[in-house]
């Protein structure tokens, strides 16, 4: 089984960062790969990663939110090995070196005295495209200030007690009580991306058995409600992921429990395999339509606006790139990559031993 996901996001606080959740601190191993843009750290990932399912391996592919194509990390769950992007800007160091974490340095294998010749190139485009996300960013910002605009609206024609019953029925859905902490881990099941808003949740959400949609507009309680499932269910013991909303990351979009095959999501595209939709809009009272509507058509020229300075930062990186390909001894990166998966492997056997 693959599953895609997004450990970080461009959100209205800037870059935001999950990465400490992509595999526990006290992992068999985990990789951390330095080096420039275009040493090939994706593709190094990618590769091991499809070798790996191709073995049988259940397998997690953390795509960057700056290029969904390209993965910042990658995890095998059965033998808690993971390897990670520790560059910019979700700059990663070991925590317990040698024992756990270790650096993989694809800068080795580069020219330096080709990169030196170009290095005033690659300084200028670095430098842009640090602008570019700020101003992307400066964007995001803005929506997430119309939309809690939106939310205070919507917040007043809202009538909460109904909501209040839904919870308690969904509580009831949580069946059993496990003899363990339970524990949670956080994510992003969707990122605003060079090429818009991008999710995987087929490969999160979809695989479960049964799944409840809330639906409804900002400010209806559907966060709310997952934040308090969420706590009944680190209280029964079970373990938890948590996908956030990929503009304001304090607000919880999906909530997956795998022991009980069960997951929540305001996702209406999981609506013909829901066991049961919740429409939050029912309960909320009429009014201030011309407001709301006014509010919807400049949320989208900011998302769009965002986007467009997402991809050219993207655009910018990939020029940034051209400097470092052909400066790369991608051959010995190619020995090392082998070298890799074969310690992957090994690790199987002590794993299981």
């Amino acid at each position: 089984m693959v599953k895609r996901v997004f450990p970080g996001g461009n959100t209205a606080y800037g870059f935001y960062s999950f990465y400490d959740y992509i595999i526990e601190p006290d992992a068999t191993r985990i990789m951390i790969i330095k080096g420039g843009p275009g040493v090939g750290k994706s593709t190094f990932m990618k590769k091991i990663g499809d070798e790996l399912m191709n073995r049988g391996f259940d397998v997690e592919f953390h795509h960057c939110s700056g290029d969904n194509n390209s993965i910042d990390g990658l995890v095998i769950p059965s033998i808690k090995v993971a390897m990670i992007d520790g560059t910019a800007p979700h700059i990663v160091d070991p925590k317990n070196p040698g024992a756990v974490d270790e650096i993989i340095h694809l800068g080795d294998y580069w020219d330096e005295k080709g990169m030196r010749e170009v290095k005033e190139e690659i300084i200028r485009a670095n430098k842009e495209v640090g602008r570019l996300f700020r101003k992307g960013y400066s964007y995001l910002a803005a929506l997430n200030s119309v939309i809690n605009d939106f939310i205070n609206i919507n917040n007043s024609l809202m009538d909460f007690s109904k909501i209040d019953r839904v919870t308690l029925e969904l509580m009831d859905h949580i069946k059993g009580q496990l003899d363990k902490q339970g524990k949670v881990r956080h994510l992003f099941g969707s990122a605003i991306t060079p090429e818009g808003v991008v999710d995987y949740l087929e490969t999160v959400v979809g695989p479960m058995e049964d799944i409840y949609v809330i639906k409804g507009e900002p400010g209806t309680g559907k966060s709310t409600l997952l934040k308090r499932l969420t706590e009944i269910v680190l209280m029964r013991g079970y373990y938890v992921e948590v996908y956030h909303d990929h503009l304001n990351p304090d607000k919880y979009a999906h909530v997956v429990i795998p022991e009980i095959n069960t997951a929540f999501t305001t996702s209406d595209k999981f609506e013909k395999q829901a066991v049961k939709t919740y429409d939050f809009n029912v309960y909320m009272n009429k009014g201030q339509y011309e407001e709301k509507a006014e509010d919807e058509v400049i949320m989208d020229i900011l998302l769009k606006k965002a986007v467009k300075y997402i991809n050219k930062a993207k655009k910018t990186h990939d020029y940034m790139e051209t400097f470092y390909i052909p400066n790369m001894h991608f051959e010995q990166i190619n020995e090392v990559r082998e070298n890799t998966l074969n310690r992957i492997l090994k690790y199987v056997g002590e794993f299981e031993g």
